[in-house]
C-alpha cells in the first residue's frame, strides 16, 4: 500500500510503502500525483520504504521509467529521498537512482530520515 500527505510546514509530500509493493501500486501512485494540481511544481519527496517488500521485477525498470517521465513531466522538477532499511529494496532504489534518465527528477537512498531531509534541503528538522 502507499499512503501520501503533503507536509504543508516542511513543504514535502511524505510517502509511506507498506507491506507488498507491485509496479501496478507505483504507476497508481505516478498517476495519482501526475494529476494533483494542489502540488507544488518544484516537489519534494520524502518516500519511507523501510514496512515494504517491493514485488517487482529488475525486468520491470524500463516500463516503470517510461511511466516516471510522464509523471514527472507535470513538474519543473522532482526531488526524491527514500528513506530504506531492506537489502533488496535498496539495491532496486540505488540502481533507478545511478540508471535514472529523467533529466527534472533527482533521487537519493538513505538510511535515515534526517539524512534524506537534509539532502532535499531541510537542514532543521
Amino acid at each position: 500500500m502507499i499512503k501520501y500527505e503533503f507536509d504543508s510546514k516542511l513543504g514535502i509530500l511524505e510517502i509511506f510503502y507498506t507491506g507488498k509493493i507491485r509496479l501496478k501500486d507505483v504507476i497508481e501512485f505516478g498517476n495519482s500525483i501526475y494529476t494533483d494540481n494542489k502540488l507544488p511544481r518544484r516537489l519534494l519527496m520524502l518516500t519511507d520504504v523501510t514496512n515494504a517488500n517491493y514485488e517487482i521485477e529488475v525486468d520491470d525498470f524500463s516500463e516503470l521509467i517510461e511511466h516516471l517521465k510522464r509523471h514527472v513531466s507535470a513538474f519543473e522538477y522532482i526531488k526524491a529521498a527514500f528513506i530504506q532499511s531492506k537489502p533488496k529494496e535498496t539495491a532496486y532504489s540505488m540502481i533507478l537512482s545511478n540508471e535514472n534518465p529523467i533529466h527534472n527528477y533527482y533521487r537519493a537512498v538513505f538510511s535515515t530520515r534526517e539524512a534524506a531531509l537534509e539532502w532535499l534541503g531541510l537542514h532543521n528538522y
